[in-house]
């Protein structure tokens, strides 16, 4: 699957962990969410651009965005996009005027210009789930999906379980896998 990595030698991460770890006790959230990121990254941890990764994908033969991404507890990811380019996957109930209290809500915009602007047009894909041995054992709401997105009634192939790290875009990857046959059957039944 096309992702973006972070990438920075191990060594290098160390030192400026240790860099950021010397100054922590004056530090601010993002300092705090870089020094996790290169602690991930001196562990030898994958850390991706997750969103910029969606965006530089591209668009498949529809003009909908190849990669989605998801709640990892979500069942389904919702797309709406715009005759701009721009688009808004969403998982949770639907964005509408009279709904404006959509707490429930977790959702990734993108600018106009980033897919083609083929029209305004909603689509739906199903978000697989991990399998059990590399599920979280807890908070599945604090993890999402990155995935190759099938916007039918069809499952997903070669997703990534991630973790954000802060607010920015920066996710480490803790699985990636293959959907089995028995997995892509059992997850058909979902739309």
């Amino acid at each position: 699957m096309h992702h973006v990595p972070v990438t920075i030698a191990a060594e290098t991460a160390r030192e400026l962990y240790r860099a950021y770890q010397k100054h922590r006790h004056y530090s601010t959230p993002i300092d705090r969410e870089v020094m996790s990121a290169y602690q991930k990254l001196a562990q030898g941890r994958l850390v991706i651009k997750a969103l910029e990764s969606i965006a530089t994908a591209g668009a498949n033969e529809l003009g909908l965005p190849k990669l989605a991404i998801a709640r990892a507890d979500a069942t389904v990811c919702n797309l709406r996009s715009y005759g701009d380019g721009s688009a808004v996957m969403f998982t949770g109930p639907r964005i509408t005027a009279r709904r404006a209290n959509a707490t429930r809500t977790i959702r990734f915009d993108w600018p106009a210009g980033t897919f083609p602007g083929n029209g305004w047009r909603d689509a739906t894909a199903i978000v697989p789930v991990p399998p059990l041995h590399l599920r979280p054992k807890r908070a599945m709401q604090n993890y999402h999906t990155l995935f190759e997105a099938e916007w039918r009634k069809a499952p997903p192939s070669d997703p990534f379980l991630l973790r954000r790290l802060g607010k920015g875009d920066l996710w480490v990857v803790l699985a990636m896998w293959d959907l089995t046959p028995v997995e892509k059957a059992a997850l058909a039944a979902r739309l």
